[in-house]
């Protein structure tokens, strides 16, 4: 599986690359060198702390679903289980995640079909409490709300369905009927039970809390990477921009939300009212600071596990 990371890691190198040439040329090079060279760089170990919070903060997210499908694994494999999964960042919709399921399979014998829904109620937890913090500045700053309220609808229909069993069977009922998909009815019943632990009461409201903190720390993040540009924003407006921006990435289930999630950064961005040049320094250092810098702790810890356990995984990874 390295050897597909580093592939999908040189893809995504490239398309960054080449967005990052598309983005240059529109801000101005020499405008954009100049913005970027202004940089307050001693704000930038705090983005990155706050980077860290999100992470740390996520994998406690990562430890309350595992207590709470009863999955009981060592705390210091587990945090490189899921720091390991950072590395996937880049895979569209962060699916190639499910490495943590690998994991938990080949060191702990957990069956791929319970531990594989937390990676799902990972992403839809977290596009939630995205949408919650765009939502709050939306509204603080007046932008169009139309569309959020359609996301959130969505996804609140989607937990609702898993929350009533009743309906959830009827509906795995039916798709048991579909030839193809009969095979696989046993992994799904066993994928649903999972899923309708975590996405359903106690358990759904412990992990939007987790995941409204983690993600407003990188909101938070982005407002200094601004205040570093020498740009001015509310918090709240900062925290729309920077949210809504990475749903839409999420969305687009391009691999990191490359391309989109700039497009989108760069775009709010200059609704704002903020210079060309510092819209794109502002894209460029806030996603180097999230984006890419999770790619990298990850591939290094994912180098180290696939060492220290290579027996275990034997070829798995």
């Amino acid at each position: 599986m390295l050897k597909k990371l580093r592939a999908k890691l040189f893809i995504s190198l490239a398309i960054a690359a080449l967005i990052g040439v598309i983005f240059s040329l529109y801000a101005n090079t020499g405008q954009l060198k100049e913005s970027i060279a202004t940089f307050d760089y001693e704000v930038l170990p705090l983005v990155l702390f706050l980077s860290l919070v999100n992470y740390m903060i996520r994998f406690v997210r990562w430890e309350y679903y595992l207590k709470a499908l009863q999955i009981r694994i060592p705390r210091g494999e587990s945090f490189g289980i899921f720091m390991s999964s950072l590395s996937m960042s880049v895979t569209p919709g962060k699916m190639g995640e499910v490495v943590k399921s690998y994991f938990l399979k080949s060191l702990s014998s957990v069956p791929i079909s319970k531990s594989a829904p937390i990676i799902v109620a990972e992403r839809i937890t977290d596009l939630l409490a995205l949408l919650g913090i765009a939502m709050v500045g939306a509204y603080s700053i007046g932008y169009e709300k139309k569309i959020i309220f359609i996301f959130v609808a969505v996804f609140v229909a989607g937990i609702a369905v898993i929350a009533h069993r009743a309906t959830s069977q009827r509906i795995i009922a039916l798709l048991g009927r579909i030839s193809f998909l009969s095979k696989w009815m046993k992994l799904i019943e066993n994928a649903y039970e999972s899923s309708h632990t975590m996405l359903t009461g106690r358990v759904l409201l412990v992990s939007l809390l987790l995941g409204l903190l983690a993600w407003f720390s990188e909101c938070v993040g982005f407002l200094f990477v601004l205040s570093g540009l020498g740009v001015h924003l509310k918090l709240l407006s900062a925290s729309f921009i920077y949210s809504f921006s990475t749903v839409v990435g999420a969305v687009s289930f391009l691999p990191g939300g490359l391309g989109a999630t700039e497009t989108s950064l760069a775009g709010l961005l200059l609704l704002a009212k903020i210079p060309k040049a510092a819209s794109v320094a502002a894209t460029f250092i806030i996603r180097a600071s999230t984006l890419w810098f999770a790619v990298i702790i990850g591939a290094a810890v994912l180098s180290y596990m696939q060492r220290r356990y290579a027996t275990a995984l034997n070829g798995n990874l």
